[in-house]
């Protein structure tokens, strides 16, 4: 970060923090009558949603009883890696809400700037000012913890490019205990390196995998032996949980599937896709980074879990791929919109309106449309050479060409 200071790029982190100030000041803070005995209750919700201006990082404080201080997964029971229960519960322990409140933006926004710091290393002040100028910062920097994991991606990245193989594996360890989606670039760059050596050395392999195990291991494995059913939350919650709005919605709305089915459906729609992908980069047709970028966004198409702010996900690491300027022009309109979609859904039904149902009817489908066609192309631009190529020849085939 001294370097970022010191090189004169320092300007870069004005306007991701700014987005992101903006949004605590003027959004964050609930009102009196939003709060309950001194911590957001049910009120919160309805003014929140209403007001633009809901975050997990203030409703978990009331619903996860954070001010009370219990021993997160052994007393306090979370629905997230184990990394990122404990920084919450660590927040909590600032005096009173505010306190809570102030020290989590400040931990985001330095994430924010570590994110930002590492892309402007390896990929230069433009791609730098791609993410800091995004809109999504302003809308989902603030909303959950996504940033804490986003960093870590950019950590690892920076680090497995660089050949730091051992600080590559550390890193996406401390990223699948915070947040869990790093664990994707496992398969991709353990293939890269697997690749590098000759048969029967894999030494870069082994120091990678070593670096996971430490961290995604060591940190894990405590809470799993001595309170299995608190850290196993994390993953029978997220298996129990219906899908949200989109095609397995609608298929179970219709009774042509089951949560069951939609969670086999989803793996083996996510598993054969990134196998496709893991072949390309073991032909040597697809590098390890942007493999990693398109099996994310390949993830989050599939997944019957989406939350909005999962489009800054996609879009960090598309940023450490070949950047197509208009397509992160619509991924950033797709995740604002999906956000002000979700907001005015949530305000219309926890308010009863009768405005709901035309809403429902009108406006989802080209949201929601929008959001799953910035993913899908999320999924394949990192191909983009070999599908130039192919489209190449398939019209030197059409005109008779060999």
């Amino acid at each position: 970060m001294r370097r970022l200071w010191a090189g004169r790029g320092w300007w870069l982190l004005l306007p991701g923090v700014a987005w992101m100030m903006v949004r605590a000041v003027f959004f964050l803070i609930p009102p009196a009558h939003a709060m309950t005995a001194g911590h957001p209750g049910l009120p919160y919700y309805v003014w929140s949603f209403s007001h633009w201006s809901y975050s997990d990082v203030v409703a978990l404080y009331g619903s996860r009883h954070l001010y009370q201080h219990g021993l997160p997964y052994f007393h306090n029971v979370i629905e997230y890696p184990v990394l990122l229960g404990l920084f919450m519960s660590a927040m909590a322990y600032f005096p009173g809400f505010g306190g809570y409140v102030t020290a989590s933006v400040m931990a985001l926004t330095g994430a924010f700037g570590v994110g930002l710091w590492v892309l402007w290393r390896a990929r230069g002040p433009r791609t730098a000012l791609w993410f800091t100028l995004s809109p999504m910062l302003a809308t989902y920097g603030l909303l959950n913890w996504d940033l804490l994991g986003i960093a870590t991606w950019g950590l690892g990245l920076w680090a497995f490019e660089r050949g730091r193989d051992r600080q590559a594996g550390l890193w996406i360890g401390v990223g699948i205990a915070t947040k869990f989606f790093p664990i994707v670039m496992v398969p991709y760059l353990g293939a890269a390196l697997w690749m590098a050596e000759p048969a029967g050395r894999r030494h870069r392999l082994r120091v990678f995998l070593m670096g996971l195990l430490i961290t995604a291991v060591g940190i894990n494995l405590p809470f799993a032996l001595l309170a299995f059913h608190g850290w196993s939350y994390f993953f029978t919650f997220n298996s129990g949980r219906g899908p949200d709005p989109g095609i397995y919605q609608w298929l179970i709305h219709l009774h042509l599937l089951t949560i069951a089915w939609v969670n086999l459906l989803s793996l083996l729609l996510t598993v054969a896709g990134g196998s496709v992908i893991l072949a390309a980069v073991l032909k040597g047709r697809l590098p390890a980074v942007s493999a990693a970028a398109a099996a994310l966004a390949w993830w989050m198409l599939c997944n019957k879990v989406y939350s909005p702010q999962y489009m800054l996900w996609v879009y960090y690491a598309l940023l450490w791929t070949d950047q197509n300027p208009w397509q992160l022009v619509v991924m950033n309109v797709a995740g604002v919109l999906d956000y002000a979609m979700a907001m005015r859904w949530l305000a219309l039904g926890t308010t009863g309106s009768g405005l709901l149902p035309g809403f429902e009817a009108v406006v989802p489908f080209p949201v929601i449309t929008l959001r799953d066609i910035a993913l899908a192309w999320s999924a394949v631009s990192p191909w983009r050479r070999d599908l130039s190529r192919a489209s190449g020849r398939f019209f030197r085939f059409a005109r008779g060409g060999p």
